[in-house]
């Protein structure tokens, strides 16, 4: 047996994400593996498997919105699955969503997308702004509570979470999210719980993390830098802010902020 012990979690992750055919609930797994040494990562694939025949026997041939309905009862039933704030960590690694039953939708579509993909369904991520859902059988819905949602629905929920009604869903917000940026987004969230908890040691892991599947995102390298920065990892916080510099847009919003404060980490090290 393969446990988290005995591979890399981080290569592991790499390599799901650069599979287009990954298993998304591997990649969770081995990013929770990473930051949470109980992972037992084939015995979480065993529990999914037994849920998804589970799945197969109670779906009989259902598909679309009456297979939304059967995973959300079968999920309710057998992990008591409903949704956390992001702000409790536990929340947002699979293995104790499995556990709990309490997760943020990203991590609740992971278990959705895992358990139905298995069960032969047609299961998508959609990563709405501020927000994420599941698509089964072409059918939009809440990963937490199983709820329809038709195009005013998921308006709403983009205008609660952003802040701003966008009037429209644009096409774009609709596409199934790949692997690789589902795990990146699964990061950032926990960059963010983990900088509001003040441990900055696993924000900054978490940023690594993000660097790891996107590193010739500018973006991604200002976010790592800052908390190294904060970290007192001078150095490293400066090659990283300098690559933000050299590869970000020229009229970028904080170029100013950012000059400075590499300004600020020049004159600490010398």
């Amino acid at each position: 047996m393969i446990r988290a012990m005995d591979v890399d979690p981080r290569e592991a992750l790499l390599v799901c994400a650069g599979d287009p055919r990954g298993d998304i609930a591997e990649g969770a797994l081995w990013l929770a593996a990473e930051d949470c040494a109980e992972v037992d990562v084939p015995g979480a694939l065993r529990v999914i498997e037994t849920l998804a025949a589970d799945l197969r026997r109670r779906l009989g041939g259902a598909r679309g919105s009456e297979a939304v309905t059967i995973i959300h009862e079968l999920l309710r039933d057998r992990v008591g699955l409903r949704r956390s704030g992001g702000g409790d960590p536990r929340a947002h690694y699979l293995h104790l969503v499995l556990e709990r039953g309490a997760g943020i939708p990203i991590s609740c579509a992971v278990l959705w997308m895992a358990v139905g993909r298995r069960a032969g369904l047609s299961v998508e991520g959609i990563g709405l702004p501020g927000h994420f859902g599941v698509r089964v059988d072409g059918v939009l819905a809440e990963p937490w509570d199983g709820e329809i949602l038709d195009d005013a629905a998921a308006q709403r929920l983009v205008a609660a979470a952003t802040g701003n009604d966008p009037g429209s869903l644009r096409p774009a917000w609709l596409l199934p999210v790949s692997a690789r940026l589902m795990l990146a987004r699964m990061s950032r969230n926990l960059r963010g719980c983990y900088s509001s908890l003040e441990r900055w040691d696993m924000a900054v892991r978490a940023a690594d993390r993000c660097v790891a599947l996107f590193p010739d995102k500018a973006s991604e390298r200002r976010d790592r830098g800052l908390l190294l920065w904060r970290t007192g990892h001078n150095g490293a916080a400066l090659a990283d802010l300098r690559h933000y510099l050299d590869n970000a847009e020229a009229d970028a919003s904080d170029r100013e902020a950012i000059e400075e404060v590499a300004c600020r980490l020049r004159a600490a090290l010398n």
